[in-house]
């Protein structure tokens, strides 16, 4: 019998599932064809999912540090000898001693309830902030009012132009590329900027690739443009939006010509690009997480959001500025489940929380890491590495022994979503909520991470802390639903939200004026420009050792740092893609070996030299470890401009073709060509 299950993972396509197992115990996992948004189709990371499932390198009992090494425990020694931990840890140094390190790695809603032991404690100190996406989520708020994206059928119906800016599709959205086909069918342009090759640039009308980080410059010269020509729309201009204006009046400093110079786009790609956002209608924008990973990333988006509104294409069919779908989070009560109100929490920010940690006053005397890997996927890493050693107890759940894990004193075993319940979706792109349902039992002693906090709560003498039942917990998270919603997504595996399919069709804004804001109140009251500015002598370049931008990439068969199952991603030489100029001024052929370096780390890979692309970029796909480093030891801990997010594609390298003796070709065909995502 196959059974409806979906994907927890943090990504924008939130698949839903049908899974089935054989007599052997052996799962298969096919995309569910009745999913309105998937269709059936599955990619590789999904399922990679059963295999993660019975790996047999999953960890599957409790085990604590003992010297160098690790040795298995029953729960009960675990559960006391941590709870022993946490109790000093309040009796010395308070809640704020204990410090919950977490992200998005399983993004199920009942994950919540992990934040409900902590808060049920009186409070603790945990991440807060992204990695990933903050800058640009901060961007829509000012101009939008909220990140609220088109569905995507929307874009497929009356989609006239595409222009996807920043998402690498074929990686990270998969399901979308059907979407654009459709819209393409019907003769809709497409338009891919990117400064990395991507495999829907096979499709495209015009590829376009930026020097990494001057996507803001692009898109304000662009508006320059299309400003002189007139080619906007005055009555939205007029009627639904605010400061018009103050912007207008600042373009003149994003002279074309300099700005082509900068960017490395030709000049008339740069004109083609205005007409084609000035002269047609409607331009349907897809944007990624990848433009706003810089110091100006938030302006970045700011950028993009104006050229779209002053030439019309916000609140209409087809148009739209599609960055995340952030509408959905109304529609549940985490509050319910977590409890956070009633806590007294102390913040640290996931690029920062290194410093944070080695800092801190009180102290952090016990951590718990829950659905993430730091070691690896923080910004410096080295610096994290050194600042978790430094905490007294470590506490890691997880399925595999990560680079985190290999550091913890206790290593506690979770379920995988194939032997969970509990419902799943996305606030990055669709409006589809999915049913998880248990496919097999959990494997070894694992166990669900809220049954792991609820053992530690009976320990610590507060089982009313965790007290309930999935069913229940779900039944309060789903309360803003009507009974019968509720019903049938137990019923069908998945249901659709009343999201409207076009953002902003009402042009009732959920900013403070209720208008677009091309001048936003929320920005001058963080102490920001008041309307989208690129500054270019902010411009982040690299020195005359350290030449090269190097971008920490998302790879497409793995998600981040989830490599266990993979033995090619275990490589000693991982791929290192480069540009066609840098292969040319280093004298680089395709499957050299070559040294990656900075001040931070120094590697030796594979160079894979890329015809298409920004010809000066390096990419190495992030969630890489080996030779003693990661990927994240290349990055720094400095801030992009809005919210609490990475700036990590700052980052600059140099790389020099290694004069010893190639691997041999045979080892070389061994490792997968790198495909690379943003």
């Amino acid at each position: 019998m196959k059974v409806k299950t979906a994907c927890p993972m943090d990504c924008y396509d939130g698949c839903s599932i049908l899974a089935e197992v054989d007599e052997t115990g052996n799962i298969k996992l096919d995309g569910n064809p009745e999913h309105p948004i998937t269709k059936g189709a599955l990619c590789n990371r999904g399922r990679q999912l059963s295999v993660r499932r019975n790996s047999e390198n999953r960890v599957l009992h409790p085990l604590k540090r003992v010297g160098d090494g690790f040795v298995q425990i029953s729960w009960e020694q675990a559960i006391a000898e941590i709870a022993q931990h946490v109790h000093t840890t309040l009796d010395e140094v308070g809640h704020h001693g204990i410090f919950h390190c977490y992200d998005w790695g399983s993004g199920t809603l009942l994950k919540n309830l992990n934040q409900r032991f902590f808060y049920g404690l009186g409070g603790c100190t945990e991440t807060v902030g992204s990695l990933c996406w903050d800058a640009g989520l901060t961007a829509q708020t000012y101009d939008f009012g909220r990140a609220n994206s088109h569905a995507p059928e929307d874009t497929a119906e009356h989609a006239q132009a595409i222009v996807v800016w920043g998402r690498n599709v074929a990686n990270t959205n998969v399901h979308m590329t059907p979407f654009i086909k459709t819209a393409q069918a019907r003769g809709a342009q497409l338009v891919v900027i990117s400064p990395l090759a991507q495999d829907l640039g096979r499709r495209a009308d015009k590829c376009i690739y930026p020097r990494p980080g001057t996507d803001g410059l692009l898109a304000l010269a662009v508006l320059r443009i299309c400003r002189d020509r007139d080619w906007l729309d005055h009555e939205f201009i007029r009627e639904a939006a605010l400061g018009w204006e103050e912007i207008a009046t600042e373009l003149d400093v994003y002279d074309p010509q300099m700005v082509a110079s900068l960017t490395d786009v030709p000049i008339e790609d740069i004109y083609w690009l205005a007409e084609l956002y000035g002269r047609k209608r409607p331009v349907a924008t897809i944007l990624g997480i990848g433009m706003q990973r810089y110091a100006q990333g938030g302006q970045t988006v700011r950028a993009i959001d104006a050229l779209a509104a002053a030439t019309g294409h916000v609140g209409i069919p087809g148009g739209g500025v599609s960055y995340a779908q952030r509408q959905l989070a109304l529609f549940f009560d985490e509050e319910a489940l977590t409890g956070r109100s009633r806590a007294d929490v102390r913040a640290f920010e996931r690029t920062t929380q290194a410093t944070d940690i080695l800092s801190a006053d009180p102290p952090i005397r016990v951590v718990f890491v829950t659905r993430t890997n730091p070691a690896l996927q923080v910004p410096d890493s080295a610096l994290f590495r050194k600042a978790f050693a430094s905490i007294r107890c470590k506490v890691v759940i997880d399925t595999f022994m990560t680079k985190t894990a290999e550091m913890a004193d206790y290593v506690l075993p979770c379920t995988n979503v194939l032997e969970e319940e509990d419902v799943a979706y996305t606030t990055m792109w669709h409006d589809y909520v999915s049913y998880v349902r248990p496919v097999v039992e959990p494997k070894g002693e694992a166990k669900p991470d809220w049954q792991i906090f609820a053992d530690l709560a009976s320990a610590l003498g507060r089982p009313d802390i965790m007290a309930g039942s999935v069913e229940a917990w779900i039944d309060m998270a789903l309360s803003k639903w009507p009974q019968e919603k509720i019903e049938a997504l137990k019923e069908h595996g998945f249901v659709k939200l009343d999201v409207p399919p076009v953002a902003w069709a009402d042009r009732k804004f959920a900013t403070p004026s209720g208008k677009f804001e091309f001048v936003s109140s929320l920005a001058i009251a963080d102490g920001h420009h008041p309307v989208a500015r690129i500054e270019i002598d902010k411009l982040q370049r690299g020195t005359e050792a350290y030449p090269y931008v190097l971008l920490t990439i998302h790879p497409r068969k793995w998600q981040l740092s989830q490599r266990e199952t993979f033995p090619e991603a275990r490589k000693e030489y991982p791929i290192v893609e480069i540009g066609l100029a840098i292969a040319h001024e280093q004298g680089i052929a395709d499957g050299d070996v070559v040294y990656v370096e900075n001040e931070r780390a120094r590697i030796q890979a594979i160079a894979r030299v890329q015809a298409a692309g920004h010809a000066k970029s390096v990419r190495l796909e992030i969630g890489w470890s080996g030779q003693g480093v990661t990927a994240n030891d290349f990055t720094d801990t400095r801030k992009a401009d809005f919210g609490s997010q990475s700036a990590q594609y700052d980052c600059f390298c140099s790389i020099a073709r290694v004069q010893e003796e190639e691997p041999s070709r045979r080892e070389l065909s061994a490792i997968a060509p790198a495909n690379t995502g943003q």
